[in-house]
């Protein structure tokens, strides 16, 4: 009997050294799965501040058809984003907007043609600009 006393220890160490793998292979997922979850949150977010950018553009075409807006970034909630306004041709502008959380970045760009219709005779000094805007093509890039 004395002989089969080692064959316990041999056990009771392989035992533990499986039960350790699978913890810490479980540790491992679960520490990989929440920061997939933070990845994918920030670059949502990157994604909204960028499509905010757009928007914020694109109302300010609204209002003055020969806005070309300030290359800066611009802080918004938990992250930030910036607008840039391109010609592509007489009445064709490019807007690219980029949104910023973190280490995630969003590129929306969006091409737009602007029709401006003026008429002196409802405000003479300056005349009266109605401005109408048509997205023809709206581009995301980035990994969502």
């Amino acid at each position: 009997m004395r002989n089969n006393s080692g064959y316990v220890l041999v056990i009771v160490l392989f035992v533990c050294a499986i039960t350790t793998t699978l913890a810490i292979s479980l540790l491992n997922i679960a520490s990989s799965e929440y920061m997939m979850g933070c990845y994918a949150r920030d670059y949502t977010m990157a994604y909204y501040l960028a499509e905010a950018g757009v928007q914020e553009a694109l109302s300010a075409l609204k209002n003055d058809p020969y806005y070309r807006g300030a290359n800066n970034w611009k802080a918004l909630g938990e992250g930030r984003y910036k607008t840039k306004i391109a010609s592509k041709g007489t009445d064709s502008l490019t807007v690219t907007s980029t949104g910023k959380v973190r280490k995630a970045e969003a590129v929306l760009t969006v091409y737009v043609d602007l029709y401006i219709e003026t008429d002196p005779e409802i405000y003479p000094d300056p005349p009266y600009m109605n401005t109408e805007i048509r997205v023809t093509s709206w581009n995301f890039y980035g990994p969502i």
